[in-house]
């Protein structure tokens, strides 16, 4: 079989909450990646893409151009935002892969599928390759997000998070942050921290946090933080009580994770902001 190589924008996208859908609904999930197959196909056609396959609720898509990858994401995400089910995270890099049998591999595969998990639900990470390439588009915002070491790739990838001009990106210092309502409690999850000398658990404690920030979305009367706003904070040696006011959060998560052997001791503690105190 013919292999062809050549340089692509891949784009992986993952729906949030569909393992915990279908396990409560699964005609309900199903028909969930129904509708999400029917907006992808159609917008990667629109935007010269290809769709390329699903797997489970994620799916893998490869275009000509960053550009075009980028308005089919934004695209996406703005088809499915009135749909409570449809909550997808994108991830997009550009690199050089391999086209075999209808399918893709590669390096610049390996790094899209590791950069989606970094969006917010609704939203759209990229690569610094990608964003080099859109960054003069008047229609595209784009906010740094930081370096970030992805698994089995062995180079650091800046990221960063893409809106449309008529959104707000994310910005430490900056009044983007919309202020909560005073009558719902608001709560931000930070990114837990590696007591152990195993760098590959930094993504089991990433995980960790990410779960526990996804379930208490749930809570309707409960104003939670999005992802990229409290990771940003990871590493960061700052008091607990500055985190909390520049994420205009009321109470702060943090924990640890310690591994020894085949026994892990994870710690989390819920802090109020006001004062430090634990609760």
């Amino acid at each position: 079989m013919t292999e062809t190589r050549k340089l692509a924008a891949v784009m992986f996208t993952d729906i949030i909450g569909y393992t915990a859908l279908m396990s409560r609904d699964e005609p309900k999930a199903m028909q969930l990646l129904q509708r999400n197959r029917k907006i992808q196909k159609s917008l990667a056609e629109k935007f010269n893409g290809e769709f390329l396959k699903e797997m489970g609720d994620g799916t893998l898509l490869s275009f000509r151009s960053a550009l075009d990858a980028v308005r089919c994401a934004l695209e996406i995400q703005r088809s499915s935002k009135d749909d409570p089910d449809l909550k997808l995270r994108i991830g997009i890099h550009l690199g050089d892969v391999v086209f075999k049998r209808g399918d893709v591999f590669g390096d610049g595969v390996n790094v899209a599928s590791r950069i989606e998990p970094l969006a917010d639900a609704g939203g759209v990470c990229v690569s610094e390759q990608v964003f080099q390439l859109v960054r003069n588009q008047p229609e595209i915002k784009a906010e740094f997000i930081g370096e970030k070491t992805l698994k089995n790739v062995d180079y650091p990838v800046q990221i960063y998070a893409i809106t449309h001009k008529s959104q707000s990106t994310y910005s430490q210092e900056s009044s983007l942050f919309q202020q909560p309502n005073p009558k719902r409690k608001s709560i931000a999850v930070l990114p837990f921290t590696n007591m152990s000398a195993d760098n590959e658990q930094e993504y089991f404690c990433d995980g960790i946090a990410e779960d526990i920030l996804n379930d208490l979305t749930q809570l309707e009367d409960l104003h939670v933080v999005a992802r990229t706003s409290s990771f940003a904070f990871k590493d960061k040696n700052q008091d607990i009580r500055e985190i909390g006011k520049k994420l205009r959060a009321q109470t702060i998560v943090e924990g640890s994770v310690r591994k020894a052997g085949n026994r892990l001791r994870i710690t989390a503690q819920l802090v109020n902001v006001a004062d430090g105190y634990h609760l």
